[in-house]
């Protein structure tokens, strides 16, 4: 399971995530669609800290891949500096507030002004301190078990495909070299490229990279796959190539995210649709609702222009 909380995410004053949530079930074939700008492809990266969210956390399997977010966290907010002032203030001028009420409100106001600092206190990084050492992974590990692919192919020009296949579990000492080998070719076979195993990059279609691109991420026998617009800069004629691969994948039973402007596809293969516009899900349900009965007018203002 991939949980997102409460994600932000800003370049300087461009605010990209604004308080976005949500859960990735295993099993899953999530598809997210929206305008361009909207934050799809932030999202995605967020959540295998390829950016590292402004405020919020992601969690993977019930451990913690970002650094702790305070504002989640009441018990790390209550032993700060900050609250430990406000609270001295508020009794210092009257209050007919019981500790509970007073600690409540308190915790709002923090929240909402986000008034935390860097520095608040011995108790307070020992808190943050505990949190992160009981739940989070190593990031190498959680990026193993989630496969990337994205817009642009990334294979290495200067190695062939099986040389690019292998490179990484060997490296990683995921597997030995024979046994990388083996899995490399019999996903080759699989998506019927195996007689371009000692091709390089250079020599393949856009479609066939693409693919390659894929299978280069299931040699890391991966337990979730994430998509960025895997399709977008192909060739009209090499989309269909690449979409029966992922539509093989999600029969197979893989947790899928993608980030997508295939309609088609996402009507096709989704369990569930977010839609985001500026940087929030402001809908989300399975493909029959937001494509048949979609309630936001901006997302019936969007599929007007792309169905």
């Amino acid at each position: 399971m991939i949980d997102v909380k409460n994600i932000y995410k800003n370049f300087g004053s461009l605010k990209v995530l604004k308080a976005v949530s949500t859960t990735i079930e295993k099993g899953e074939k999530v598809v997210i669609i929206g305008p361009s700008g909207s934050g799809k492809s932030t999202l995605l990266r967020c959540m295998n800290l390829l950016e590292e969210p402004t405020y919020g956390e992601v969690w993977l399997d019930g451990r913690l891949i970002t650094p702790v977010d305070p504002y989640l966290h009441r018990d790390v907010i209550v032993k700060s500096a900050t609250f430990a002032r406000l609270r001295r203030l508020r009794l210092e001028a009257g209050t007919y507030m019981s500790d509970k009420q007073l600690e409540n409100a308190l915790v709002a106001e923090i929240k909402k002004n986000d008034l935390l600092g860097r520095f608040e206190g011995r108790e307070y990084a020992a808190a943050m301190r505990g949190i992160y050492a009981a739940n989070q992974i190593n990031i190498n590990e959680a990026r193993r078990r989630m496969g990337m692919v994205f817009q642009n192919v990334n294979l290495f020009n200067n190695m062939t495909v099986m040389q690019n296949l292998v490179c990484a579990p060997v490296q990683l000492g995921i597997k030995t070299r024979e046994e990388a080998t083996a899995n490399a070719l019999r996903l080759l076979r699989r998506i019927g490229l195996a007689d371009k195993r000692d091709e390089y990059p250079s020599k393949l279609s856009g479609g066939q990279r693409q693919r390659i691109a894929i299978v280069r991420s299931l040699c890391m026998d991966p337990e979730y796959m994430l998509f960025d617009e895997p399709t977008s800069a192909l060739d009209p004629e090499m989309v269909g190539e690449v979409l029966q691969l992922m539509k093989e994948l999600a029969d197979d039973g893989m947790t899928m995210v993608i980030v997508t402007h295939e309609m088609g596809f996402a009507r096709e293969v989704a369990t569930r649709v977010l839609f985001m516009d500026d940087g929030r899900i402001t809908e989300e349900g399975p493909p029959e609702k937001i494509f048949g009965a979609p309630e936001n007018p901006r997302l019936r203002d969007f599929l007007s222009k792309v169905l």
